[in-house]
C-alpha cells in the first residue's frame, strides 16, 4: 500500500514538473495591476477569455480587447 502511494505521488510530482505555467501581468480598466498564473495547455485565446471575464467581474466592463506582448 506504502508503495502504492509513493509511486502516484512521484507521478504526480513528475508531471506537475513538467506543466507549462505562464504569467501574465495585466492592468484592469479599473487601473488594478494583477499577476495571473496559468498551468496548463491555456491557448491565447482562452487567457483573454479569462481576463475579459476577471475585468467585467471587478469593474464592470469588459475591455474593448487584450492584447499580448512578446
Amino acid at each position: 500500500m506504502k508503495k502504492k502511494i509513493l509511486f502516484s505521488a512521484m507521478m504526480g510530482i513528475s508531471v506537475m514538473a513538467f506543466a507549462k505555467t505562464l504569467q501574465a501581468v495585466w492592468t484592469s480598466t479599473c487601473g488594478v495591476k494583477h499577476y495571473t498564473t496559468f498551468t496548463g495547455d491555456w491557448s491565447e485565446s482562452d487567457m483573454a477569455l479569462w481576463i475579459a471575464e476577471k475585468n467585467a467581474d471587478e469593474c464592470g466592463n469588459y475591455p474593448s480587447s487584450v492584447t499580448f506582448n512578446p
